[in-house]
C-alpha cells in the first residue's frame, strides 16, 4: 500500500534493488487442499525501509487444476487525483506452485509478513475463489509477463475504498456471513496507521462521507487480528510468520 506514510519500525532490506516504490498490492494466494474444511489465510505484509504502510494477502483454495494462484492488486499503471491516491487498478495473477513460490521468494527478500489462517467452510472458500476469478473477463486489458498475467480491472484503484487491503478482504466480506468476519475486524482498530497527516485526514474524510468505518489499513488489520486471536476467537486457527530472508 504505497499511500503517503509515517514511520513504524520494520527491518530495512539489505538488497539495493529495492529502490523502486512498491505500489499498494493485494495478494490473494489460492491453494487446493483435500479437506472439506478450508483454511483461508490473510497475509499482511509489514512495512519496510521507507515504505511505511504495508500490504495484504489472502490464501484460499482454487478447486481447479492450477492448485494454487495469487491475485495481486495494486496501482501498476497510471495514478491521478488528490495525493495521487487514485489510479489504474491492476490485478497481477500468478498461477501454479512455481509462480507462487517465486512471488513469495520476492516478498521475503525485503519484508516480514504475518499470515492469519481463517477457518471457513469449503463451500464459502470456493465462492471466494470464483469471486476473484469473475473480475478477470471484464478487464480493460490483459498482458502476459514471466510467471504472471496482468489485468487492468474495470474498477479503478481508490486509496480508501478499492485498494490493496480492501481488495484482499473483499472476497471474505462479500461471500461469507458477517458473523464470521466482523469479530476479526473490530472498527476500534481503524486508525490509519502508517499514513502521514494529509493522507490520514483524506482517508477518514472519505470514510465519513461514505458512512463507513472499515478496518482496511495493513497495520490496523494486524492489530485487529492480534486482538481477536488473543481473545481466542476460534475463527483464527493459526498465526504464521514469514520472515524476511535478506533484512539486516
Amino acid at each position: 500500500m504505497n499511500l503517503r506514510a509515517n514511520p513504524r519500525t520494520t527491518p530495512a532490506p539489505a538488497a539495493s534493488a529495492l529502490g523502486a516504490a512498491l505500489t499498494c498490492v493485494a495478494l490473494v494466494l489460492v491453494a487446493v487442499a483435500p479437506s472439506s474444511a478450508a483454511a483461508l489465510e490473510i497475509v499482511v505484509g509489514k512495512p519496510y525501509g521507507s515504505h511505511r504502510i504495508g500490504h495484504t494477502a489472502v490464501v484460499v483454495q482454487t478447486f481447479d487444476a492450477d492448485k494454487v494462484a495469487v491475485y495481486d492488486f495494486g496501482r501498476y499503471g497510471r495514478t491521478w487525483g488528490h495525493l495521487r491516491l487514485h489510479g489504474e487498478g491492476v490485478m497481477r495473477v500468478w498461477r501454479g506452485r512455481r509462480a507462487v513460490n517465486r512471488y513469495f521468494e520476492k516478498q521475503t527478500s525485503y519484508r516480514d509478513s504475518v499470515g492469519y489462517v481463517i477457518d471457513v467452510p469449503a463451500a464459502i472458500e470456493k465462492r471466494i475463489f470464483n469471486y476473484y476469478e469473475a473480475m478477470l473477463p471484464t478487464a480493460r486489458w490483459k498482458k502476459d509477463y514471466p510467471m504472471h498475467t496482468r489485468y487492468r480491472l474495470a474498477k479503478d484503484y481508490h486509496g480508501v475504498t478499492n485498494q490493496c487491503t480492501s481488495m484482499a478482504l473483499e472476497g471474505l466480506k462479500t461471500q461469507a456471513p458477517s458473523s464470521l468476519w466482523e469479530p476479526l475486524l473490530d472498527t476500534r482498530f481503524n486508525k490509519g496507521q502508517g499514513f502521514d497527516e494529509p493522507t490520514r485526514a483524506y482517508f477518514f474524510k472519505v470514510q465519513r462521507e461514505r458512512g463507513v468505518a472499515e478496518t482496511v489499513v495493513p497495520l490496523d488489520v494486524i492489530d485487529a487480528f492480534e486482538h481477536a486471536h488473543k481473545r481466542k476467537i476460534m475463527t483464527i486457527k493459526r498465526v504464521k510468520q514469514y520472515r524476511c530472508r535478506l533484512c539486516r
